[in-house]
């Protein structure tokens, strides 16, 4: 064994590697901005969760307790009034996690030595990352009742105030970690297999040679990668079918919203996800490329779309990165369409920037097949 032979070919290695520049700097990019990103991002215990809170006491106790909670860290009270009727539907739509209301009868109760009880109203389809808020909304509550008590002399410190918080859990009242995970699971899926299938597609033909073929033919570039994705476009069909049926069969997960809503969203996420892999397999030059640049799209989608952490625990910038993923408006959707009765018009939210982001993969990949045949 040579030394010198041996150090002749690591060299050669070396400068292939160098070389390759798309692969040598998406490595080092994506080596060190996911350490940064994710490092930040990443908060299994999210904290400042948007809360509405209904106050029908109007009383010393609710404004205190008002302000108490705004220095909490665990919730971010909306400063605006509104009635139950309106919080709820916020809760149902996710413009909000918590709500909290406070009777009309809490502070003579409380005064009298009666049970007060305070009402609180969380979105449960994720059913872990909301316990530490749930609990501070009764702890806060017995420390300021704890305090007008005090402060009115109708209380001693060796007993606590009679606060009773009655918790309900909306939309997964049984708490099923099952029903949050499908959701995501099924644009998980989707997310790996399509866009690694099709980013093989055209990287496929220039390593055998045939792009050539495709270049003389009278087609264009639009006409291309449609007929790239019908194929599989229907193979996600039978795998959406499988994973449904999977997950109504064996895991007995619920559809309290609309079909259609949920095939629309199904259809829209589809064709981006095609699209993206479409958009990978023009840029790629190899398919050894095309797989490296699918996990790295792939890579922040799962971890900060809110599949696998919560969306709530993300500082600002984080939220807005997930924000600009298709994949953070799909688990929206469906976990809305199977957990919170979801229509068309209250799938609108997530569909249209899905259907932006199409459009923007769709042009980016018409002008970089462009490129690729000149």
């Amino acid at each position: 064994m040579s030394p010198h032979r041996i150090y002749a070919i690591a060299q050669k290695e070396w400068l292939h590697m160098v070389r390759d520049r798309l692969t040598f700097m998406s490595l080092m990019v994506a080596t060190i901005s996911y350490v940064i990103v994710f490092g930040y991002a990443i908060n299994p215990d999210p904290r400042h969760i948007d809360t509405i809170m209904v106050d029908h006491d109007k009383s010393e106790f609710s404004r205190l307790y008002r302000a108490a909670l705004i220095q909490s860290v665990y919730l971010k009270v909306d400063p605006r009034e509104m009635s139950a009727e309106q919080a709820s539907e916020y809760l149902r739509k996710a413009k909000t996690s918590v709500v909290i209301e406070i009777p009309p009868d809490f502070t003579r109760n409380l005064m009298a030595g009666k049970t007060a009880q305070l009402l609180v109203e969380a979105d449960a389809t994720d059913p872990v990352s909301l316990n530490g808020a749930i609990s501070s909304t009764g702890e806060v509550a017995r420390q300021v009742a704890a305090h007008i008590l005090r402060k009115d002399q109708l209380h001693q410190p060796s007993i606590g105030p009679n606060v009773d918080v009655r918790v309900q859990r909306r939309f997964n009242p049984s708490s099923e970690h099952t029903f949050y995970i499908i959701p995501g699971v099924v644009g998980m899926i989707l997310n790996m297999s399509l866009i690694m299938m099709t980013a093989m597609s055209i990287t496929r033909e220039k390593e055998r040679g045939s792009m050539e073929f495709m270049m003389v033919t009278p087609t264009a570039p639009s006409e291309v990668i449609v007929g790239k994705m019908i194929p599989y476009f229907f193979m996600g069909i039978v795998q959406v079918l499988s994973i449904l049926a999977i997950a109504f069969w064996l895991f007995k997960m619920p559809l309290t919203g609309s079909a259609w809503a949920l095939a629309s969203l199904l259809f829209v996420y589809g064709v981006t996800t095609l699209m993206v892999g479409i958009l990978i397999s023009t840029a790629a030059q190899s398919q050894i490329q095309a797989m490296q640049l699918s996990f790295y799209y792939m890579m922040p989608t799962i971890m900060l779309s809110g599949f696998m952490f919560p969306y709530s625990g993300m500082p600002a910038w984080a939220q807005w990165i997930s924000s600009t993923l298709p994949m953070t408006y799909f688990i929206r959707g469906a976990r809305g369409v199977f957990l919170k009765e979801f229509g068309i018009a209250d799938m609108w939210p997530n569909l249209w920037p899905i259907g932006v982001a199409f459009l923007v993969f769709l042009v980016t990949s018409i002008k970089s097949y462009r490129k690729t045949l000149n």
